[in-house]
Order: structure tokens, then C-alpha cells, then sequence
């Protein structure tokens, strides 16, 4: 063998030998350290061994910075540190080492791209973090706004929704949350805008929009005492509205409505032209008899006939006394032709039963000096036999009067009864002998009356 070939020859196996203690070394050594071009999330663990990956992954993840976007426009940037980030890649490094093959020829191999379970979000901070950050994100942005049925002059009409650019907390919350854990530095919010939650579409709304069309065509009428009142179309439009996703009507103006009518009609608390027998038509003043339109009833009831979306005839609901659906005929008031009349001019009662005279007779009535009898239109509210009234006398001293008949008719104990103790009724009697506010009327007369009249007839005093 020629002296090159040998020299040669044993470069060659030097060279071999070489290369198997390297490969040798290479082999033990990547059994406790990871590959070149190994990275996890992002982070290159190449030639490190497992407690050095470990730290530098955790670290990598600390310091880590993530932008929020909207669009090409960048909002706000957060730290993994602010958001409490941790790792959990023990489990995840301890695979990719024990997969490794070390003795391989290769020079690169890469970790999994999808370790999601790693890292973990301190839910707390997160949300802390995106409640802080929205505040001042959403500071003069618009608000979504819903599509809603909007009045016309005439009409309705829906008024589309209007795009929000406000920001939705669970939105940003999943969005941040989502680039983390794949480890983006991008966060986009371009998706995550608040939306309006009812559109033009809607067929709830479009549904509501043909209701209130046909509610605002119909027209309601009120029988009062014998007389119409119509609530005409205008006047519906005018009380229809919508808000928060429901029909409305003006509870206010409506009400106010109820009061024009009861003003209008009702005769509780207000003075009657009567006539009189002896006076002709005198003015008496209100007393507790009469009736009125009781609204607080009356407006709920009112408010569902028409959101039923129906003409409508109806009564409004009555209170007190005196009320007839059918009107009073030539009667100048409420009263009547059934009535009891009392003069005190004359010192004398009249009772009228549908027109009839009944029964006339003279009277005691209150005496002047501090007792009269006040006048009124009263009503008859009670009847007792065999009662004691029981006062106090100017003096002071109490008394006690036994009564075979009792009628109050007022709210202050005024009312019809005997007085056997009165020696004569009528003429000028009362102004000396008159009584404690009470009608005083004849025993044998005032039985007849008892036994005629009813609760909730009217007494006229003047």
C-alpha cells in the first residue's frame, strides 16, 4: 500500500472516529435537552434543557404584550402579567422531550403547534382588566340603538336600527381570552362591537307596527247619564305611542280626558238648580249626595279597550249616588222626581215619589243661633228604629234624646227624626225652639216617611 493511501486512510478513520464521538455526545446530550428549532408558543426552546424551557416559556408569557384592534386601528396594549398569565407546560415539555429522538440525523424538530392547555388566564384580572379598558374605549362612542315604530304627523312608521360602536365586555372578553391562548399578539375587535338587539326586520316589531296602524283607526264612545261622547281616531293617535318594545297610550293626557268628562257630567260636589214647591228654582249647594266618574278605575279599563284594537261603546265606572245611564228627563239635576224636600224658609218637608206628592208637613229645623240646619243636596244613608242621639247643649252639658225613627243624611249627624218633646212645628218656632241641627218633624208623620223612603234618596235642604 502506497505511504499516501495509508495517510489518507487514516484521516478517513479519524475523521469517522471523530464523527461517532460527536454523534455520541450529540445523542447523551439532546436526551436532557430539547432539539434545535424546538418552540413552544412561539418561544424557541432550542438546546435548552427542561427547567431552563420551563422558566423561559413562563417568563416569555409574563412579559408578553397584546394589542387590541379595531380594524387597522390600534386601541389599547396589555401585558401577559396584567392579565395574571401562567403556564402549565410541564406535562406538554416532558412529552416533546420524551418523543424527541435524539440519535436521529436530523437537526430540527418542532413542538406541537396547539398547546391551548397551557396557559392559564387569571379570570379575575381579565375581566377587571377589560371593564377598566371598555370605560374608556366606549367614552363618546355611539350606542347601538334598536329599530322602533316612531309617530309620524299621521302616521307610524319603523325607524331602523342604528350600528353601535360601543364595545361588548363578553365579546372583548372572549376575544382576548381566545388570542392568548393561542398566543397572538393581535387581538381584533372588529367583531366584538355592541349590536342593536331589535332590527328593522324584526317581526315582533313588524307585527306591532300593524296593531298600532289598526288601533289608531278605531273609535270608542262613552254613554254618560243619557248622553254620547265620542273618542274619535285623532284623538287616539294623539294618545298612542311606543317605548321599550310595547304599544302605549298617554296615561296622563287620557286622564286628563276622564276629568273633562267628569267635570262635564258628574255631580258630586257641585250645586243643583231645583225646583222648588214654594220658591220656584232656587240653588242648592253641594252635599254628599251625587256621583262621579271614578278615573283611577276607570283608566286602566279605558286603556284595554283600545289596545284591543276594536270600536268600542262603553259606561266609565260610576261612583256615589244618583247616577242613571238613562239621563234625568225634564228634571233639571240628578234628584229626580223621588226626593224629599225640606223649606227651611217655610219650615216645612215635602216627600216626592216619582212626582207624586206624598206627604207634606211642617217642620222644626236647626235653631239659627249656632245650629242650623245645613243646606245641601243630602241623601238618606241609614234607617234605625228606636236610636238615642246624644250631644252637648250650649252650656256644655250633654243630653240624650230617645228616638222611635232615625234617618241621617249628612256626614255631621244631621238627619230626619220624631220629636215628641217639640209642642208645634212650623212658622217662627225654630229661631227660639229650634233644634240641635236636625229636621224635627211630627211622630205620627215621620213613621209614614220611614216606612216610604229608601237608603240613598235625596234630601234638598235650602
Amino acid at each position: 500500500m502506497k505511504k499516501g493511501t495509508k495517510i489518507l486512510l487514516s484521516l478517513i478513520g479519524a475523521a469517522v472516529v471523530v464523527l461517532g464521538a460527536l454523534y455520541t455526545y450529540r445523542g447523551v446530550y439532546y436526551q436532557s435537552h430539547f432539539l434545535p428549532g424546538t418552540k413552544v408558543e412561539g418561544v424557541d426552546i432550542s438546546k435548552l434543557s427542561y427547567p431552563q424551557a420551563k422558566h423561559k416559556v413562563a417568563k416569555t408569557l409574563r412579559d408578553s404584550n397584546f394589542t387590541l384592534y379595531d380594524q387597522k386601528t390600534k386601541l389599547t396594549q396589555v401585558s401577559g402579567k396584567e392579565l395574571g398569565i401562567t403556564q402549565n407546560s410541564a406535562t406538554y415539555l416532558k412529552k416533546v422531550m420524551r418523543t424527541q429522538n435524539s440519535w436521529l440525523p436530523t437537526t430540527t424538530v418542532k413542538a406541537e403547534s396547539t398547546t391551548n392547555t397551557m396557559i392559564n388566564i387569571d379570570q379575575q384580572k381579565l375581566n377587571q382588566y377589560v371593564d377598566q379598558t371598555l370605560t374608556t374605549l366606549n367614552q363618546g362612542r355611539q350606542a347601538p340603538q334598536d329599530a322602533k315604530i316612531v309617530k309620524t304627523n299621521d302616521n307610524y312608521q319603523i325607524e331602523p336600527e342604528v350600528a353601535g360602536q360601543t364595545f361588548d365586555k363578553a365579546a372583548v372578553t372572549k376575544a382576548v381570552k381566545e388570542a392568548v391562548s393561542k398566543g397572538q399578539p393581535k387581538v381584533q375587535l372588529a367583531d366584538s362591537h355592541q349590536q342593536a338587539k331589535v332590527t328593522k326586520n324584526d317581526a315582533q316589531l313588524t307585527e306591532q307596527l300593524a296593531k298600532i296602524k289598526k288601533i289608531d283607526t278605531i273609535t270608542g264612545k262613552y254613554t254618560i247619564a243619557g248622553k254620547t261622547e265620542t273618542i274619535t281616531p285623532a284623538m287616539i293617535h294623539q294618545w298612542l305611542g311606543y317605548s321599550d318594545g310595547k304599544i302605549t297610550l298617554d296615561q296622563t293626557a287620557m286622564k286628563a280626558y276622564l276629568s273633562s268628562l267628569n267635570d262635564k257630567y258628574a255631580t258630586y260636589n257641585k250645586s243643583r238648580q231645583f225646583k222648588s214647591t214654594k220658591r220656584g228654582v232656587v240653588t242648592v249647594p253641594a252635599g254628599i249626595y251625587g256621583w262621579s266618574i271614578n278615573s283611577a278605575s276607570e283608566l286602566p279599563k279605558l286603556t284595554d279597550v283600545i289596545l284591543a284594537g276594536k270600536d268600542f261603546t262603553r259606561e266609565p265606572v260610576i261612583v256615589g249616588s244618583g247616577y242613571s245611564k238613562d239621563g234625568y228627563g225634564d228634571a233639571l239635576s240628578d234628584i229626580g222626581n223621588t226626593y224629599i224636600e225640606v223649606d227651611k224658609q217655610n219650615q216645612h218637608m215635602w216627600v216626592y215619589m216619582n212626582g207624586q206628592l206624598k206627604i207634606d208637613t211642617d217642620v222644626v229645623t236647626g235653631n239659627p243661633n249656632g245650629h242650623d240646619t245645613p243646606v245641601g243636596v243630602w241623601a238618606i244613608w241609614a234607617k234605625e228604629r228606636n236610636s238615642t242621639l246624644r250631644g252637648e247643649n250650649d252650656n256644655g252639658s250633654k243630653y240624650a234624646s230617645k228616638v222611635a225613627y232615625w234617618m241621617p243624611i249628612d256626614d255631621t249627624g244631621v238627619g230626619i227624626h220624631d220629636s215628641p218633646w217639640q209642642p208645634q212645628y212650623g212658622g217662627d218656632w225654630y229661631k227660639t225652639h229650634g233644634s240641635h241641627g236636625c229636621i224635627n218633624t211630627p211622630p205620627a208623620t215621620v213613621a209614614k216617611i220611614f216606612n216610604m223612603v229608601s237608603t240613598g234618596m235625596p234630601v234638598v235642604v235650602f
